[in-house]
């Protein structure tokens, strides 16, 4: 905006190239009277004494007989003080009377033109006429504008007028440009992109949005967004849910106690003491267990759980290891990780894949992967999961856990 009410015009220039160093059309003459109003009325803009403005323009839009050029440097004039005042009516009337005067006199360069639009577009953001702003910000744009705010303002005003399609469609245009150019989206796209795509109904399009977010800017706000989306598919597969649990403890996202409890009650059901016991523990230290009669009965009945399990732990492998199926050694492994028992837990996961798992095979290379990032080997877990792809949310949580490595 500045550059609009800043840019200089010819007339205002008081030394004339020399002739023999003229190289462009000249100028066309402007009569001395109407030079003193104009240029009195540019001073008066810089030290903002509009009142004063209006006067010297009027008395200039009282001369008779103006030239095409006189007319043009007048409406110029008005322009700036349009603008200044966020008189966006007639800041419109007089840029499309600029641009008009311009087609056949071409004294406006094709690059001054840009900030005289991204300037009426913002004086009708100001006002609020949203439509309006987008409106120009479109005509900048097509008439060759690249600069960032003036799209910025754009993708705003459409959002704010209302148009949640065109300016999703916009952010999307940004969104991929970014990625083009290997570089993240703004965070400010994604959030309202979010926005536009929830109040739209879309889910699709709203839960690209968040896992947009946690791709380029994780952060537990984030992560919970979409591990929540995650629990509200209707095709979330009950196997899988003790694996979302297992992804929210790591992206650090519970907040009630009952996160806890029931994160305990699905991997104690599935056999996995030890992991249900550190799921305790982590409900202690986060404050949000140990404080009833029922919580201690609850720690007193999982660590019984676990040391049973310790005390089989040799026979129940060796037996495991005798049977045609991978499976019931591959869970010993996974409850051993649960313990912290990493080394000797992954040891026996990849026994049990290399025996072969007749049942979900792919299950099973997922919780290998999370062993592994556990266990802090990220490569193979990257390699592992890179492997593992299908339905009912087992695709989503491999990408999840792909980007839940880089967790802040």
């Amino acid at each position: 905006m500045a550059c609009a009410l800043a840019a200089p015009l010819a007339w205002s220039q008081t030394a004339a190239a020399p002739a023999s160093a003229a190289s462009a059309p000249a100028v066309p003459a402007i009569r001395a009277e109407l030079r003193t109003l104009l240029l009195d009325a540019q001073t008066l803009i810089n030290e903002k004494k509009f009142p004063q403005v209006k006067e010297k323009l009027q008395l200039a839009n009282a001369l008779a007989d103006k030239s095409p050029y006189e007319t043009y440097v007048t409406a110029r004039v008005q322009l700036s003080v349009a603008i200044a005042e966020d008189d966006a009516p007639n800041a419109n009337k007089l840029l499309e009377q600029v641009l008009q005067l311009n087609t056949t006199g071409a004294w406006l360069k094709p690059e001054e033109t840009l900030p005289l639009m991204q300037a009426v577009g913002i004086t009708y953001y100001r006002i609020k006429d949203y439509a309006q702003s987008a409106a120009w910000m479109d005509r900048n744009i097509k008439a060759g504008g690249t600069d960032q705010a003036v799209k910025d303002t754009r993708v705003q005003a459409y959002l704010l007028a209302g148009n949640l399609a065109r300016g999703s469609e916009l952010i999307n245009e940004e969104i991929t440009a970014s990625e083009l150019a290997k570089k993240p989206p703004p965070k400010a796209y994604l959030e309202n992109l979010a926005q536009a795509r929830n109040n739209l109904k879309d889910t699709a399009g709203y839960t690209r949005a968040l896992e947009l977010l946690v791709q380029y800017y994780p952060s537990k706000e984030h992560w919970r967004s979409v591990i929540n989306r995650l629990w509200g598919r209707s095709d979330l597969a009950t196997r899988l849910q003790l694996d979302v649990f297992r992804l929210a403890f790591y992206t650090g996202t519970p907040e009630e106690a009952t996160d806890y409890t029931e994160y305990i009650d699905f991997a104690s059901k599935a056999g996995f003491s030890g992991e249900a016991l550190r799921a305790y523990e982590l409900g202690v230290t986060a404050g949000q267990l140990g404080g009833t009669d029922a919580h201690k009965k609850l720690r007193a009945k999982l660590t019984q759980e676990n040391e049973q399990d310790r005390k089989t732990m040799v026979a129940d492998t060796a037996a495991a290891l005798k049977k045609p199926d991978g499976l019931a050694l591959f869970n010993i492994g996974l409850n051993m990780v649960g313990m912290q028992q990493f080394e000797k837990g992954v040891e026996l996961m990849e026994k049990g894949i290399a025996k072969g798992i007749a049942r979900r095979p792919e299950d099973a290379r997922l919780r290998l992967g999370v062993a592994y990032i556990q266990a802090g080997q990220n490569d193979k877990a990257l390699q592992t999961l890179a492997s593992v792809s299908g339905p009912e949310g087992l695709t989503e949580l491999v990408r999840y856990w792909t980007w839940a490595i880089r967790k802040p």
